[in-house]
């Protein structure tokens, strides 16, 4: 795969611009245990952002019940 190609598909799936940039380097070096430890913690990052979002839903559900309710 091409690192022009690796580079779209991490940005598509919200990693940053730096984390990108030290993920394709790894990748470069050819250091696959940073590369896996990079792309494991941009994942990461995407689940607690994942959590949050669901939170915020499980209020919006919960007030929309409430409200319903009284």
């Amino acid at each position: 795969m091409a690192l022009n190609e690796i580079a779209e598909i991490l940005l598509a799936a919200g990693c940053g611009e730096s984390e990108t940039e030290m993920i394709v380097s790894s990748i470069q070096k050819g250091d696959s245990q940073k590369t896996e430890k990079l792309i494991a913690k941009c994942r990461r990052k995407q689940l607690d952002r994942l959590h949050e979002s669901q939170a915020c839903i499980d209020r919006l559900d919960y007030l929309s019940y409430q409200l319903r309710k009284a």
